[in-house]
């Protein structure tokens, strides 16, 4: 029905988190004067869980830099605390630019509130508590109409959100409804978060959660979450359309270049170490001849669509590049799968690339070759040897 940090949240405790332990995780963050409570409600005959955080006391307003300190000061793992800014982030930069202000600056009761903290930092918690490793969305439907906030009467979908919709491209469409389906806060988390926007990938479905938002629609207002495995099936993806051909797996992609000719070369590795922590597919670095003969590096970096942005505004932030190109691709991949053999010397993980039993690629997992080797004394290519006999 659309996407709002609650609903997100009340549908990713409905996989089958226990509501004291998330609350336990929350109490970590330097907040006060609210309560959080879920409860079941029913939306349209479905049943759904709904989310509700009070405010017992009130609150500030807070720009960016005040609510990356809550985070920072919050006893939580670093990958909760990462992306929970680069949420606040992406949300903070488009609320920037509808406003024409900067990022920094943007300071007012839809960023500062704390509902809006818990619901981004519970969403990321409850990720990590699930064990997630990848998130698609299907394409955003999109309500009409006005909202009253408090700069005055707005257009919907709200100006905020949809600027996070065109700069990561996720794929939306209209809905014949008067209201608001798509908040700011939904649109940060799923443009930062998810890896693509298609139907639902091939998965082995385990639990399947409703989040009830608080308005009634003729259609139910919920957001419905697959928690799955992958089937290791042979998915082809254009856009957001999917289907099945050729037992290859193809995603799409977005290719970044920049030529650089006066970067300090110690500079390259932070650079990145950046791009990667952000999410990156791969990054390298090409040496090149640029007019005058001039010898120069061509960065490439490979990303998601909904990343391209993200990655391209630290190309522009951290490199002395004035601009960067980019053109949309398609990667296309035979099926890949893991397993772990167990070799005289120990266990050693390996990736498998094609349809068994005659894979096209075998690799085992370096470092694990790498201890065994030097526990054991035993040269490094007899243990990828062993491992290559017993999957052949």
């Amino acid at each position: 029905m659309g996407a709002a940090g609650d609903m997100l949240l009340a549908a990713l405790l409905d996989c089958g988190l226990s509501a004291e332990e998330l609350r336990e995780q929350l109490s970590l963050l330097p907040l006060q004067g609210y309560t959080f409570k879920s409860e079941r409600t029913s939306k349209n005959g479905l049943s759904a869980l709904q989310v509700k955080i009070q405010v017992t006391e009130k609150q500030p307003y807070r720009n960016l830099p005040e609510i990356k300190e809550i985070i920072h000061l919050a006893n939580l793992s670093p990958p909760v605390k990462e992306k929970s800014i680069a949420v606040f982030q992406t949300l903070a930069q488009a609320e920037a630019k509808v406003h024409g202000i900067p990022a920094d600056k943007v300071h007012f009761h839809e960023i500062g509130a704390v509902d809006s903290i818990v619901d981004i930092a519970g969403c990321i918690i409850a990720l990590e508590m699930l064990g997630v490793e990848k998130i698609y969305a299907s394409p955003l439907p999109l309500g009409r109409g006005w909202i009253k906030t408090g700069h005055g009467r707005i257009p919907l979908p709200a100006p905020a959100a949809v600027e996070i919709i065109k700069e990561f491209r996720i794929p939306c469409y209209g809905l014949p409804l008067e209201g608001e389906t798509v908040t700011p806060t939904g649109a940060a988390i799923l443009g930062t978060l998810c890896s693509g926007f298609l139907p639902v990938p091939p998965i082995i479905i385990e639990s399947i959660g409703y989040g009830a938002g608080s308005k009634d629609f003729n259609y139910p207002n919920i957001v419905r979450a697959f928690k799955g495995k992958f089937t290791g099936s042979e998915l082809l993806s254009t856009g957001s359309d999917a289907c099945f051909r050729e037992n290859l797996l193809a995603e799409p992609l977005e290719i970044m270049e920049a030529n650089i000719d006066d970067l300090n070369p110690e500079i390259y590795n932070y650079v990145l170490e950046r791009l990667f922590s952000s999410g990156a597919l791969d990054v390298y670095f090409t040496p090149i001849q640029m007019k005058k003969n001039r010898p120069a590096v061509k960065i490439t970096v490979l990303a998601n669509p909904q990343k391209s942005h993200q990655l391209g505004q630290i190309l522009l932030q951290e490199t002395t590049t004035l601009g960067y190109r980019r053109q949309s691709a398609e990667k296309i991949m035979l099926p890949r799968q893991q397993t772990l053999v167990e070799t005289p010397w120990g266990p050693v993980r390996v990736k498998l690339a094609g349809q068994p039993p005659h894979y096209h690629n075998i690799a085992p997992e370096y470092d694990d070759c790498l201890r065994i080797a030097r526990e054991q004394g035993i040269p490094l290519k007899k243990i990828y040897q062993q491992v290559w006999k017993m999957l052949t």
